[in-house]
């Protein structure tokens, strides 16, 4: 035989271990740890691009809503700085306060209540002239040395921009001694000039309270502040409290983000700052590298699971089949129970088998078949013994009965005789058994059997009437489907009935169904057991309760499948009633009354 060489001979050496620990090491522990570093490298570079995009979104966007905030102010302003008619009466000079009131009705009124409706971000509106005429009260007020010496008053006469946005600190006039922070959009009312008697300027202060919650929306990822040209925090709120100004970027608390307010004069310079949450970064990080190593995890021990399956398959087979080679040498013929492997190794071990099966048979064919000839004689003849001896207790049984019988009747013990005879007649019935169907009529008589041996236990005592139809006589029913039910009736029924015990057995047919009925006076059952009863109707024969009832559910059911309806009805001390409805089958021999069945006595 030619001898392979080349690295083909070189593999066909190597041990199948060392064959499979190869294939494991190169072809997939090593790519799929490369793949899974590339991957790594690649995701958290989109993460972080992800990241540094969401918080630029998130800054533009704290940013838009503060700057629509501010726009809606200034264009308050200028709906406010437009109107003639409070031009008109702030520059008409009053004689007194009531004419001031009187007049200020009707023009001014309450024109600038309806702004602070519309605007719920506008916390006031106030109107300032150096008319000395008019009252200062509600939106309105006379521009005194108080209010000159506010800072708001200083920028808005000196500036030279018709819109200033200013934040300052004044006294709070709600709160005596306190000192509070206004954000403050002012105007020169001047608008026109054919009423520029008196110097009027608009103040709309805006809730601090309402940049202070847009910016701590974003909380989350961004620590934001408002600052303006200087490098001051204006907002939140409490940071222009304490001057502080804008920190440098990068350091410890994370990445620093700018964007620019708005463009105009009134703003220049004012942009909004947004330093990272560094712990939701860190967190980003830590989910990326716990997702990577769970994904090194599976993409490892997933595919290392299949190959040591796969190895284990194989060699396990291969060992075995060397192993039971082995032991043909010497005579041992055992087969591997591996014949359902479809692969090339089962069909190898398949073949195996039946080798070894065929070398097996052609040794011991003779010597195993004389064997199994002797154990089948051998269980013939104990076949043939345990006949003999089941036949052997019904005869003694019977040859008792018919002893009895002489004896009684010999004696003139005439109930005993009738007794004796409807005892052996049941006995015989019984051990001929088979599910066979019967007539109604051959099945009532039966049944009358049983009930004169009761009759004869309880005497007077006992009574029992049958009220069948001569149609349903002919019926055909499946054998012991109703002395089972007056078995049970008499024994769990009637036995506690001190009284006058009775049975009434009532049958009727119509062209599709076949009615029977058992009713007894006893003493009933109670609900809960009625219901119980009920429901172990399709229960297990092997359990030990209602055996009887259940019996003759179950056989009805083999015989006539969904078309068989059984009822129990009871009542506590008035009696049970059992009935069950089957398919009518007449048989196919006319039959008479036959026994003639009606009340017993």
């Amino acid at each position: 035989m030619r001898r392979t060489r080349g690295w083909l001979g070189f593999v066909n050496d190597i041990p199948l271990t060392w064959k499979f620990a190869l294939i494991y090491l190169l072809c997939v522990l090593l790519p799929i740890l490369s793949i899974n570093v590339l991957f790594f490298q690649q995701i958290s570079e989109n993460v972080r691009t992800r990241e540094e995009s969401n918080l630029q979104m998130t800054l533009e966007r704290a940013s838009k809503k503060t700057m629509d905030l501010i726009l809606g102010g200034v264009a308050l302003s200028h709906s406010i700085a437009t109107d003639r008619t409070i031009y008109e009466e702030l520059d008409r000079v009053y004689e007194d306060p009531v004419s001031f009131y009187d007049n200020a009705s009707k023009g001014l009124g309450n024109k600038l209540k309806p702004f602070l409706s519309a605007y719920p971000y506008v916390e006031n509106i106030s109107i300032y002239t150096e008319n000395g005429s008019i009252v200062s009260g509600g939106n309105y007020f006379v521009l005194d040395e108080a209010a000159k010496s506010s800072p708001w008053y200083r920028m808005a006469a000196e500036s030279s921009s018709s819109v200033n946005l200013m934040m300052y600190v004044d006294p709070d006039p709600l709160i005596t001694g306190a000192r509070k922070v206004y954000f403050s959009i002012l105007r020169k009312l001047s608008e026109y000039p054919m009423y520029g008697d008196y110097a009027k300027y608009l103040k709309i202060d805006i809730k601090t309270s309402t940049v202070d919650e847009i910016l701590s929306q974003e909380q989350r990822y961004l620590s934001l502040s408002v600052a303006d040209g200087q490098g001051k925090v204006l907002f939140p709120s409490s940071a222009f409290l304490t001057d502080s100004t804008v920190p440098p970027s990068g350091g410890s608390a994370g990445k620093t983000l700018q964007a620019p307010l708005g463009s105009a004069s009134y703003i220049e310079g004012w942009k909004m700052i947004g330093t990272a949450n560094a712990a939701l970064f860190k967190d980003t990080s830590e989910r990326v590298m716990r997702f990577f190593w769970e994904l090194a995890a599976v993409s490892t021990l997933v595919p290392t699971w299949l190959i040591f399956i796969i190895w284990r398959s194989y060699n396990y087979r291969i060992k075995r089949l060397s192993r039971h080679m082995d032991r043909a040498k010497n005579e041992k013929f055992d087969l591997i129970p591996l014949t359902k492997d479809k692969d090339e190794i089962g069909g190898l071990i398949r073949s195996f088998n039946r080798m070894a099966a065929t070398i097996e048979s052609l040794i011991n064919d003779v010597y195993k078949l004389e064997i199994e000839q002797k154990d089948m004689q051998l269980e013939q003849t104990r076949a043939e013994l345990k006949l003999l001896q089941s036949q052997v207790n019904p005869h003694f049984l019977f040859n008792t009965l018919n002893a009895l019988l002489v004896v009684s009747a010999k004696n003139g013990y005439a109930e005993v005789t009738d007794i004796i005879k409807n005892l052996s007649l049941l006995l015989r019935r019984m051990l001929s058994w088979s599910d066979e169907a019967v007539s109604l009529q051959d099945e009532l008589d039966f049944t009358e059997k049983y009930l004169k041996i009761e009759k004869f236990r309880f005497g007077d005592r006992f009574d029992y009437t049958f009220e069948v139809a001569e149609e349903a006589l002919r019926c055909m029913v499946p054998k012991m489907c109703v002395q089972p039910l007056v078995e049970n009736a008499c024994k769990h029924g009637l036995q506690s009935v001190k009284g006058q015990r009775n049975i009434r057995i009532e049958a009727s047919a119509s062209e599709s169904y076949l009615q029977i009925s058992v009713e007894d006076n006893g003493i009933g059952i109670e609900p809960e057991r009625l219901a119980f009863i009920r429901g172990q109707l399709n229960a297990k024969l092997d359990t030990d309760e209602n055996v009887g009832l259940r019996n003759v559910y179950r056989r009805l059911r083999l015989h006539y499948g969904e078309r068989v309806d059984l009822f129990i009805d009871s009542e506590l001390d008035q009696g049970t009633r059992i009935s069950f409805r089957i398919p009518a089958k007449p048989s196919d021999e006319k039959e008479g009354p036959g026994h003639v069945l009606g009340t017993a006595g």
